[in-house]
């Protein structure tokens, strides 16, 4: 599907590049941005009041990513996104798309697609966490972004997950040692 008015958004966009730790935006921050890897692999997580994070996914090449409550001025960033590696990222303002959705049937497509497709991710995510366990969580992973289990820390695939970094550990002994899952 053919977009009008494209150009005027790539004339907008920015091109920010981030060392290992740098944020493409902070929780809490304002942030009206969307945000495409072009390099590199970042973490989105969220930050407790205590220092611990729990990481919600991971985003490299091609993806794209954005807060959807600050996008739309609901209120500020709910998690963070830092590069775990040296990260070219494309951004721009998701206000712009908006305004071409205003005036432009096919935008207004695009946007509806695009959230349908945040939808299904995040609600896929859910029903993962609530039903299988940790080991299942690692093999569905391993199966389906084979390309995270190699280059993302240990520590941030335990985040991931949802264990330890020695639970995560015991869990990779045991699938190179093929044994089955007890959970």
């Amino acid at each position: 599907m053919a977009l009008p008015e494209v150009e005027a958004l790539a004339g907008k966009l920015q091109l920010i590049e981030l060392r290992p730790r740098e944020a493409a935006f902070w929780q809490g921050a304002e942030c009206f941005d969307i945000h495409v890897v072009r390099t590199g692999l970042l973490k989105q997580t969220y930050t407790e009041e205590d220092g611990s994070e729990w990481i919600k996914s991971f985003t490299g090449p091609g993806d794209m990513f954005a807060c959807p409550m600050a996008i739309t001025g609901q209120s500020r960033a709910t998690f963070s996104s830092v590069a775990i590696e040296h990260s070219v990222v494309e951004r721009f303002d998701y206000r712009l798309i908006e305004a071409l959705a205003e005036r432009s049937l096919p935008w207004q497509k695009a946007l509806r697609l695009a959230f349908q497709r945040l939808a299904q991710i995040k609600l896929q995510r859910e029903r993962d966490l609530l039903t299988l366990s940790t080991r299942e969580l690692y093999r569905k992973l391993a199966q389906s972004a084979p390309q995270w289990i190699d280059r993302v820390p240990q520590k941030d695939l335990a985040g991931f997950l949802g264990v330890t970094p020695v639970g995560l550990n015991r869990i990779i002994r045991d699938e190179i040692r093929g044994r089955p899952a007890d959970g």
